[in-house]
């Protein structure tokens, strides 16, 4: 999970870097979530296969705070309440 968490807070680095970066990703969980976050469509959180992935996804994309709550992972829970 701490990998996860690293993709997390290293994500809006790679988000101004463009939508086209995304497509570089090998990881299709990884691929999909950056390329929701970059082009704000939160329907590509719904291929997520990890459910926290899924849930730090919809949250950011949607601006539902309330969805990090679904997020079982404490440490991953903590940094998706962050950005709020």
């Amino acid at each position: 999970m701490v990998k996860w968490l690293v993709l997390i807070l290293l994500l809006p680095l790679s988000v101004s870097a463009g939508p086209s970066d995304c497509y570089r990703i090998k990881d299709p969980d990884k691929r999909a979530y950056c390329l929701a976050t970059a082009q704000g469509q939160k329907s590509r959180c719904y291929s997520i296969k990890d459910s926290d992935s899924r849930q730090q996804c919809l949250a950011e994309v949607g601006q539902q705070k309330s969805r990090c709550h679904s997020i079982k992972d404490k440490d991953a829970r903590s940094a998706c309440l962050a950005k709020f």
